[in-house]
């Protein structure tokens, strides 16, 4: 079972949660368009695409209904099994894919990796959100994979 503590008010949560119903649907092309779907025959392709976007799109409902779902000061989500979290560290990703072809496209991975060599002050509203939650989204992975993987950091 794996815990991630959100010390964030529930104003924060509920926005956060309002941003993954909106990139959500963003998030699961995005996983399409980055996996080597096979294209030599179009059946399969067909039946890749399909499955991926389905599997992207639960995906992304389980996060959002675990942000909305978070109780307790601070809130916590509790992943009651390992398969649980793994699709919510997939979703996880999926989003900050999205936010990175999307709406990061400019900048470079080391500058969207290391977010404080950013001139966040200079960005649109909408960039320092996206920012927020990119950043926020990977401490969360961090906290799950060390969850999950104690050694991973080592």
């Amino acid at each position: 079972m794996a815990e991630l503590r959100l010390t964030m008010t529930t104003e924060a949560r509920k926005v956060l949660t309002d941003l993954l119903r909106l990139i959500a649907p963003a998030a699961a092309r995005v996983t399409v368009n980055r996996a080597n779907v096979p294209a030599a025959d179009e059946e399969i392709a067909g039946f890749w695409v399909e499955t991926l976007t389905a599997q992207a799109s639960e995906e992304a409902r389980l996060l959002s209904v675990a942000f909305a779902g978070a109780k307790g000061d601070p809130a916590v989500i509790v992943l009651p099994n390992e398969a649980q979290a793994l699709a919510f560290l997939r979703a996880l990703s999926a989003v900050r894919l999205a936010l990175r072809d999307l709406v990061f496209a400019d900048v470079t991975d080391a500058q969207l990796e290391s977010a404080e060599d950013l001139d966040d002050e200079s960005l649109p509203t909408e960039q320092r959100h996206a920012l927020a939650c990119y950043a926020c989204f990977g401490l969360l992975q961090q906290s799950l994979i060390a969850q999950l993987n104690p050694e991973a950091f080592d």
